[in-house]
């Protein structure tokens, strides 16, 4: 439960103070200092940022200070009107940002979260400005680094009816991952051209990803421009490999 507060914005402190009060009410500073091992003079910081989130309150009892946690709901109610903020002011922000710019806008993500945070980004993308087509080439190296994440990620890219047109390279697995269904088409590159990462084509944004000798990253790059003439190249390669599939 602790990782899950921090989850939501608590710090190791906050979290460590407010689940020993959901456990032990009516509490005085010196007892939740001693209990948590907090000392005493930070634990009256902690539960004063408590008291601002609303979830921790205060009362005099024989001339001391006690506190008590409040209920839990209230987390989720700030969290709602958190959620209501946000939805309010989102469409102006995207206005803000502006990812289609004629001049090109390249970030480098490294890690599997890092690379995690890109593929969540394109299905934002796909979504916002329903995009219909996905054009990509991929190794096997992906679903081998991501196969519980990027099987649930494909499930809810398949959900907003994004078609994907895939090469892989010769060799690539026949499985669920690469194999053709009704929302992607597979093809076959021919053996002589070996695929060592991947490229996702996503409207104007472009996707680099590098899986090879244990460094994952990828680059990122929003260009109408680029994304064309890459769009341009692939279809040109999807046109050289008709009628190939996996075997």
């Amino acid at each position: 439960m602790k990782e899950s507060l921090i989850q939501l914005g608590f710090d190791h402190k906050q979290a460590s103070v407010y689940m020993f009060l959901l456990q032990n009410r009516d509490c005085p500073a010196y007892k939740i200092s001693k209990e948590t091992a907090i000392p005493r003079t930070t634990i009256y910081k902690i539960l004063e940022e408590l008291k601002k989130k609303g979830i921790v309150s205060s009362w005099i009892k024989n001339g001391v200070k006690h506190f008590s946690a409040e209920t839990p709901e209230i987390i989720k109610r700030s969290l709602k009107r958190k959620e209501e903020v946000i939805e309010n002011i989102l469409p102006e922000m995207l206005s803000i940002f502006k990812s289609d710019s004629a001049y090109p806008s390249a970030k480098l993500y490294e890690g599997k979260e890092g690379v995690k945070q890109v593929f969540e980004n394109i299905l934002d993308i796909i979504k916002r400005k329903k995009l219909k087509r996905l054009y990509v080439f991929s190794d096997y190296h992906l679903t081998e680094q991501f196969p519980k994440y990027f099987k649930d990620w494909r499930l809810r890219k398949n959900k907003t009816q994004a078609f994907t047109y895939l090469i892989v390279p010769h060799g690539a697995p026949v499985n669920e991952d690469y194999t053709s269904n009704e929302f992607r088409e597979t093809r076959v590159m021919n053996k002589n051209f070996p695929i060592d990462g991947s490229v996702d084509i996503c409207g104007s944004h472009v996707a680099f990803f590098s899986f090879k000798d244990k460094e994952i990253y990828s680059i990122t790059i929003d260009s109408a421009i680029i994304a064309e003439m890459l769009t341009k190249f692939f279809l040109y390669m999807w046109g050289t490999l008709e009628g190939s599939k996996l075997e």
